[in-house]
């Protein structure tokens, strides 16, 4: 009889044993399962979503990088190709340096270059001079397409060419010249590590062109054997009351005044007003009026320095 009580009583504190056991278990698993799983779960899902957005920023960025990418490409292929040489400044000396630089390639021209201005744009500024002279078409259309097509960053806004027949004095015969006035702008911008061009003005190629000026009848003129003033090749270079003075081709002065003879005609009008004069010719039958108009620089003080500084480099090279 004790045996059998021993053993039930055994066996109750195995149970209650196990029971303990199995509450604790169950309550260990219970937090684990209802409480901690659940707040780690939640932060993880939290960890995965700040993750995906990360991802996902990573990916717009990784697509912006490789647009600037193409852009900078893009942009070093553009400026692989530039075959104009951009410069932060250039003065009306180097203008005149450049334009007869390219007279080694274009042909002999006579010519004077008035500084007229800067504008500045956005981006970029401009000066822009008038040059006026004389030469054969040949000469002139190869001057306008080196300096057009050259490496330095000019332009012409303008271009006026007027042909005039002329006899030489002393070979007595007919030759055609090409007078002309163009106005250039001088291009420049501040740019930063801007690579050289490898382009010189022997580079420059362009397509001939036929002379439009070439008279098909020549006109039967006489001689200039008084040396009058040729005024189709001449310049304006001031107007006083009832008098002018004007420069022909051979930089000889002339004063004239109203009714004065000239070379195939006679000065109809000296306008003080609008700063011009009005010639009347006889071309071989053709009676018409040609105009010559004052030309006038920059009232700044630095631009008429750097004006005077041309004209004195102008003057040098005529006497040489």
């Amino acid at each position: 009889m004790k045996l059998l009580n021993f053993q039930i009583s055994y066996q109750i504190r195995n149970i209650i044993t196990l029971s303990i056991i199995l509450v604790i278990i169950s309550s260990v698993g219970g937090y684990f399962v209802f409480s901690k799983y659940p707040a780690q779960l939640e932060t993880l899902d939290k960890q995965i979503v700040n993750l995906q957005k990360q991802i996902q920023a990573l990916e717009f960025v990784a697509t912006q990088l490789a647009e600037a990418q193409q852009k900078i490409e893009y942009e070093e292929i553009k400026l692989s190709l530039v075959d104009k040489q951009v410069v932060p400044d250039v003065s009306p000396s180097e203008t005149y340096t450049y334009l007869n630089k390219i007279l080694e390639y274009s042909g002999f021209l006579k010519f004077d270059m008035i500084f007229t201005g800067t504008t500045n744009k956005k981006k970029y500024a401009q000066h822009s001079y008038n040059v006026k002279g004389e030469g054969t078409f040949a000469a002139i259309y190869k001057f306008v397409s080196y300096l057009e097509g050259g490496p330095e960053m000019y332009r012409i806004d303008k271009l006026v060419m007027r042909g005039v027949e002329t006899i030489d004095l002393e070979t007595q015969t007919q030759d055609l010249i090409v007078t002309f006035e163009m106005s250039i702008l001088a291009l420049f911008a501040k740019g930063q590590d801007l690579p050289p061009i490898k382009k010189t003005l022997g580079d420059v190629d362009f397509v001939s062109a036929k002379n439009p000026f070439y008279p098909y009848i020549k006109k039967d003129l006489p001689p200039n054997f008084y040396d009058l003033l040729e005024v189709e090749r001449a310049e304006l270079k001031a107007i006083m009351p009832n008098q002018a003075i004007v420069v022909d081709h051979n930089r000889n002065t002339h004063f004239i005044r109203e009714g004065d003879e000239i070379y195939l005609g006679y000065v109809k009008k000296i306008d003080e007003v609008n700063n011009r004069v009005i010639f009347t010719l006889d071309k071989g039958g053709i009676v018409e009026d040609f105009i010559l108009e004052l030309r006038f620089g920059s009232e700044k003080d630095q631009n008429n320095k750097a004006k005077g500084n041309v004209s004195k480099q102008i003057k040098e090279n005529d006497e040489g």
